[in-house]
């Protein structure tokens, strides 16, 4: 097993885990990723370190065995020390099992389980290994049954394991913040949705959205509604989670879910930036992609073949920003100030008859950027109806 691919698998497992409650299922999901985290990094030391010698990677398989089983299992040797909090993945997990009733996230919970045993099993078989090239082959296959206990956050049941438990269910709402009716529109926010333990929607105040998104959440659709953003799971859309909500109620919300296409998306960017990344298209820009944006040395930058493309390859403003910032001018990428690429981002959101609004655009790449689409904007009448662009004056 090369360290190189080593350290990839283990970069894919170690997702952000934000802190939970002192005492609940959410506390122990958590801590049983926290400690998949400590396993994980008793692998990538000692295959990425300068230990040498039989005993020292003894040493670390103990340590990730005990990580993952925890202090009350037969398999926990106190002598190795343990990289975790004691409980071990496992003993979080059946903690929550241990509850009589059944949940949304009980599959994910179960499935998590039996990978943290399959994963345990390859360890032990590392401990018992003489040959350096075993050892490391257990040890692949423990990251791989690790792997399907993180699981994915778009994914519910048995295959999206603890991430997507949280992502996709009541086990993702922090201590603290104000559940309310998954099956209705929000009626303000901070607030989760939840419905039958499945969680719906996270709603945000629009001016903290970009910084208080959850790490864990299987994010749907995005809907800008006044002050608030509201961010919708693919459970939103499920009329089996709201079986006893009125038709009129799953409307509203059918509704306020079709917005997200039926309004203009929500850019950030000021109509006299717009007017300064005027000048500096002229100067950097316009003998590759054309006074009118349409391409010559070039490819079209604005109207109707630039935003079908856009909106055909999945792009979002993240991609149009890193091939602006990053590779343009295409003689000399890199070569204007952040303020200037600004500039020119805001020229070219204008001209693609996104509205102006009273944030600039920034020099820096917020995570929303990822999660706003470039495409035809709905509700436009382009000032240039043949290519599909606007005036920016």
């Amino acid at each position: 097993m090369r360290t190189f691919a080593l350290m990839l698998a283990a970069a894919a497992l170690l997702v952000p885990v934000p802190s939970g409650a002192a005492t609940s299922e959410r506390a122990d999901a958590l801590g049983a990723l926290q400690d998949v985290h400590a396993a994980v990094g008793e692998i990538v030391r000692i295959e990425d370190g300068y230990a040498v010698g039989h005993a020292a990677y003894v040493r670390a398989a103990h340590r990730v065995l005990n990580a993952l089983v925890g202090r009350r299992d037969d398999g926990y040797v106190r002598s190795f020390g343990d990289p975790g909090d004691g409980i071990g993945t496992l003993g979080h997990l059946d903690r929550m099992l241990d509850r009589t009733e059944t949940y949304p996230w009980t599959p994910a919970v179960e499935g998590a389980k039996a990978n943290v045993l399959a994963a345990a099993a390859n360890v032990q078989d590392a401990i018992g290994e003489h040959e350096m090239e075993d050892y490391q082959a257990d040890l692949t296959r423990a990251l791989a049954n690790i792997a399907l206990v993180v699981g994915r956050d778009s994914q519910d049941g048995v295959l999206g394991g603890l991430t997507g438990a949280l992502g996709t269910t009541a086990l993702g709402v922090p201590d603290g913040i104000r559940v309310a009716s998954g099956c209705a529109t929000p009626s303000r926010a901070p607030a989760y949705g939840i419905a039958g333990g499945r969680l719906t929607y996270v709603a945000l105040p629009r001016r903290t959205a970009s910084t208080r998104v959850p790490a864990d959440l299987a994010i749907d659709r995005v809907v800008v509604r006044g002050e608030d953003v509201v961010l919708y799971t693919s459970a939103a859309r499920d009329a089996r989670v709201c079986p006893h909500a009125s038709t009129a109620l799953r409307g509203r919300m059918h509704l306020d879910l079709a917005a997200a296409t039926a309004t203009a998306p929500s850019v950030p960017y000021t109509a006299s930036q717009a007017h300064a990344g005027k000048a500096v298209y002229a100067q950097y820009c316009v003998q590759c992609h054309g006074v009118d944006l349409q391409g010559t040395a070039g490819p079209a930058v604005a109207g109707k073949d630039f935003l079908t493309t856009a909106k055909g390859n999945k792009w979002h403003l993240s991609d149009l920003r890193a091939i602006v910032f990053e590779n343009m001018p295409f003689s000399n990428p890199g070569s204007l100030t952040p303020a200037q690429y600004a500039n020119v981002l805001a020229f070219l959101l204008a001209s693609n008859c996104y509205p102006a609004g009273a944030r600039p655009f920034p020099t820096t790449n917020p995570p929303a950027f990822a999660r706003i689409p470039i495409g035809p904007v709905p509700g436009t009448k382009p000032s240039n109806p043949k290519t599909g662009t606007c005036s920016v004056r």
